[in-house]
């Protein structure tokens, strides 16, 4: 099994894609954009 928290690319070590590295930015913008509006709501929610 990979470990869960990787280090630092060894020398020579190839890149990840373009792609997935951009993906996983996307990813996580999506999940606190959904977090923040999730908070929002409820706080809202909580005022009216």
């Amino acid at each position: 099994m990979r470990p869960i928290i990787e280090g630092p690319p060894e020398e020579g070590e190839a890149r990840r894609p373009l792609g997935k590295r951009v993906l996983w930015f996307v990813v996580l913008w999506v999940a606190s954009l959904a977090a923040v509006a999730a908070v929002a709501y409820a706080l809202r929610a909580l005022i009216l």
